[in-house]
Order: C-alpha cells, then structure tokens, then sequence
C-alpha cells in the first residue's frame, strides 16, 4: 500500500488531522493563521514526541501563515512533496460568512473570497483527492450560485479542463457517532474519476420508533461521554477549568430542564440521554460559548466541548478563556473526519479499508465513547 501523504487547509486545532491520521493518512504539511491554534499543533507535536503517549502529526510543518500570501509550492516544500504526489487535501475554509448563526453575508464577507484561496490551493498542489467541509449554509447562499460556482471551479485546472469528479453531501456528525447533531456540507474529489458514494451512517440518535431492521450503533449521549471526568476545580487534565457564574446566574441554571435555553445567555442546557447541540463558536471578538452541563448549574468547561467534538483528552489546546472554545467549536470532530478519510481510502485508493469505528476510537484514545461501541452496547438490529 502506498505512503498516504496530507496537506491541511485552514488547519485550526487539528480536529480534521487527527481524524484523518487515524483513518491511516499523514499529515505533512499545515497551514492556520491564528497563533493560537498553531500553538496548540506544535504543543501537541512535541509533547507526543517527548512522552511517546501518540504519534499524531510528528511530520506535520506548520506554517502560521494568512493562506492568501502562501504559494502552493511553499506549502509542497514544506510537505517533501512535488506537485501530484499529494495523496489528499483537507480543509474548509472559514464558515462563519456561510452559516445560519453568522451573518450570511456571503461572498460580501471578506472570508468568503477564501473559497477561491481553496481552490487556487488544489490547482496548485493537484492532490490525488480533496475533502471540502463547511456549513449547510453554503448550499443556499446566493440561492445556490456560490456554491455552484464553487463547485465549477474545483473540478477544473488552471486553464479550465476539468480534471476532478466530484460528489457533495449534506451529513450530520450524530449519524457518524460524534455525540452531536452538527450538520456539514462535505465535498468529495478525486483525480482518477471515482465519484465518492454517501458514507454510510453508522449510528443513530436514540429514536427508538426508527430503530427498525437497521444495524447500526447507537450514538453516543452526553451523560456518558462527560462520565469519568475530575470535578471542578481540577487542573489534572487539560482545557478543564469552568467560567465563573453569579449566584443569579447559578440559580437561572439550576431552573432549566434538560434542553431548555437559557432566556439571556441564550444557550441551552444538555440533555444527558441525548447527543449535544451543535457547539458555539461566538464572533470573531469573542462570545464562544459551551452549552450548560446536564447536572450541573454552570457551562461546560473546554475540555467537555473537547469530548463533544471527539478530541482525545490529552490534545490541549492553546490560550485562556475564550481561545479554545473557538478553537474547538470550529473543529471538524475527529471521529467524523475519521469515518469520511477511511471511507474516502476504500473507495478512491481501492484499498480495502477495514478501519472500524471501534479501530477510530482505539486509534484516538477516545476511552470515553466505548459507551457507544459494540463492546458495550448491543448492535441495534431490530
């Protein structure tokens, strides 16, 4: 089988990475503008490689860098990699200009000209296969003309020859087994014509009038993802410090119901038999914002975030307060990128991927959603 080689875009906390590099890819490459989520992929680097307790992105070059000023050939430098050699380029680019919860200015946003930085990106690497994420929200800006265009552009080379196949879905990270509803666009490429299926669910929430002839995995709940971590105050395990609350605040949380929002910090309490809500990233000036724990009157600390997302409790993250929640929120969840990488292998590198989601799990240290394997749980075949 051949070196599976990576190049990131838009890198962030390296959610899409570890995803990627469980499902047997190697990240080489990376390129992120905030400094502290390129702090926190070189911390993680060189702890891994200093404790031996993982070997996630030891080959990884990270460049903090605006992608707009980065030449391909900088980025295949760093990769030591030529054009063509790439096996895959992951990546989407900021989101808050195309979703529901942001302003929806769209290609009036400055962010959204970064569609086009993707683009000139894949042209210039022309990697074997590409995976695009973003938002829902994508699909029916302009009514649909942004990303049309979009998808114009990225099949076809600098001189307009078409040259990748494409295909685009709309999934949610709950039917993946990411404990959280999160619905994202992903778009599929690939440069030998394989046009990429719909990966197959392999959970689902726990609706039991659709439980029927179905073989699938429950998704993971709250209440037992949050299981086995310290209380606080507890600086034992990284990101798990909580904001401070009023006694107002305190007595408003301690009110709400499971799933109720709070009616001034607008967000919502944690059902513990039920996956998350999607997390909140706040604005670009702050306001990242977890949902309120199940049992307890307060919001969830980062690291509880983290466990949402489907990060391994040992991938700290960079800075204090705000920095990462945002770092967190706007994640691909590893488990998710997981599932599309090892999905994307068997269908587009014909190999004969075997990587289970109990394999993803084991891979990333995700002790705490063994809770939703079948080890623990029967398979869901009515």
């Amino acid at each position: 089988m051949e070196k599976l080689t990576a190049i990131s875009l838009f890198s962030g906390a390296g959610g899409f990475d570890l995803g990627i590099e469980a499902a047997g890819f190697e990240t080489r490459a990376c390129v992120e503008i905030d400094y502290h989520s390129c702090t926190t992929l070189k911390n993680n680097r060189r702890n891994g490689k200093k404790t031996g307790k993982h070997s996630f992105f030891h080959n990884a070059v990270v460049l903090q860098k605006d992608i707009r000023t980065v030449e391909p050939q900088r980025l295949l430098r760093a990769a030591r990699l030529k054009q063509g050699e790439v096996s895959l380029v992951i990546g989407g680019p900021p989101c808050q200009s195309f979703s529901v919860f942001g302003s929806r200015k769209g290609m009036e946003d400055p962010r959204g000209t970064l569609l086009w930085e993707y683009i000139r990106m894949i042209r210039g690497i022309k990697p074997k296969a590409f995976i695009f994420e973003n938002v829902a929200g994508l699909l029916t800006i302009d009514n649909g003309k942004v990303f049309e265009s979009f998808l114009d552009e990225v099949c076809r080379d600098e001189n307009g020859n078409k040259q990748y196949t494409l295909s685009h879905y709309l999934l949610n990270t709950a039917d993946y087994g990411v404990p959280q509803f999160r619905s994202r666009l992903i778009v599929f490429g690939t440069l030998n014509g394989v046009k990429v299926s719909k990966p197959a669910p392999t959970h689902l929430p726990n609706q039991e009038s659709q439980l029927k002839d179905l073989n699938l995995l429950a998704t993971p709940v709250v209440g037992d993802i949050l299981k086995g971590l310290p209380e606080l105050p507890n600086k034992d395990i990284p990101n798990h410090i909580g904001r401070e609350h009023s006694e107002r605040i305190i007595e408003r949380y301690s009110q709400l119901s499971f799933g109720e929002r709070d009616s001034k910090t607008r967000i919502n309490k944690l059902h513990p038999e039920k996956p998350s809500f999607t997390i909140v990233v706040g604005s670009d000036k702050g306001g990242g914002k977890g949902h309120i724990h199940p049992y307890q009157p307060r919001e969830v600390t980062p690291r509880e975030s983290a466990r949402i997302q489907t990060f391994p409790d040992f991938w700290a993250f960079s800075g204090t307060s705000r920095h990462p929640i945002r770092q967190i929120g706007n994640a691909v969840p590893s488990v998710f990128a997981a599932q599309l990488a090892s999905h994307l292998i068997k269908e587009a590198f014909n190999v004969d991927s075997t990587t289970s989601y109990e394999d993803i799990i084991e891979t990333l240290g995700l002790s705490y959603l063994k809770t939703g394997s079948a080890t623990d749980h029967e398979m869901v075949t009515v």
